[in-house]
């Protein structure tokens, strides 16, 4: 068994778990290129080499449920990915495919993929969650890792800097956002909500986990035309103003739309195109 120990220095640092087995890693084999989002990718696989736990393939219903997770790293983050199938190719290389890409939030990582050599890490029972506190967040805080009963330093001991991010606060992007041509020249502009916290259920009602305030922007290329707010799933970019952001017509223009969270501020945006 191993603990685990943060603080903002050597002298401040805290027990915050308990390791009783090792979790089930591994490194890319072959880069994890980019994939479609919010639908099974069957085209796509991971290809990985696995210290630990050989993985297995599951139903959907197991997978829906939330099982054969795993994160991989990548430039833009960590990218969570569930699988169906998982094959052996090699001495301990697997590949596992039947893949839902960008699951909890985390559509950023999946446009940016991954190199081969990238971490892999099998979010299973076998992993211990370590509490970090609201007022923890975004501060660099050491953290290390031993022999349980022993203190935190010296021989067995691993350290890193780490910043907690809470991004388990942050909003999700809306789903299906659409655009409809108004016979004015206006656009209007519709999409769901995706619900962080208990988002579905058989019966009863939902309560939203982020208030219904949105922040729409227009972009031209990678530049800001213009922003405004909503309180609601809908919103219409007038022609009026279409005209003076794009007099010479909408060929790069785009709409990018993101919730507000009140622990995070504004979410992952939903883009679409508006030629």
């Amino acid at each position: 068994p191993m603990q685990v120990f943060a603080g903002p220095d050597a002298a401040g640092l805290t027990m915050r778990a308990t390791v009783d087995v090792p979790a089930t890693v591994g490194r890319l084999t072959a880069p994890l290129l980019p994939g479609v989002r919010h639908r099974w990718d069957d085209v796509g696989g991971v290809e990985v080499r696995v210290e630990g736990r050989d993985p297995e393939s599951r139903s959907l219903s197991a997978v829906f449920a939330g099982g054969n997770a795993l994160a991989v790293e990548t430039a833009e983050g960590w990218e969570i990915v569930q699988f169906r199938n998982a094959s052996l190719i090699g001495d301990a290389v697997w590949r596992l495919t039947g893949l839902l890409r960008g699951q909890q939030g985390t559509e950023a990582a999946t446009r940016a993929g991954a190199p081969a050599g990238a971490i892999v890490v099998f979010l299973d029972e076998a992993l211990a969650r370590t509490p970090s506190s609201p007022a923890e967040r975004g501060l660099p805080l050491i953290w290390r890792a031993g022999p349980a009963g022993a203190p935190p330093g010296g021989a067995g001991t691993a350290e890193v800097t780490f910043t907690h991010l809470g991004l388990h606060g942050r909003p999700w992007s809306p789903a299906h956002l659409r655009t409809v041509e108004r016979a004015d020249g206006g656009i209007d502009l519709t999409w769901l909500p995706r619900s962080r916290l208990d988002g579905d259920r058989w019966d009863g009602v939902t309560e939203p986990s982020d208030p219904p305030r949105y922040r729409v922007r227009v972009l031209s290329g990678d530049e800001e035309v213009r922003a405004f707010e909503v309180e609601g799933e809908a919103a219409t970019y007038a022609a009026g103003d279409i005209v003076v952001d794009f007099p010479e017509g909408l060929e790069d223009a785009e709409v990018a739309v993101a919730q507000w969270g009140e622990a995070w501020g504004w979410g992952v945006e939903a883009r679409r195109s508006l030629a």
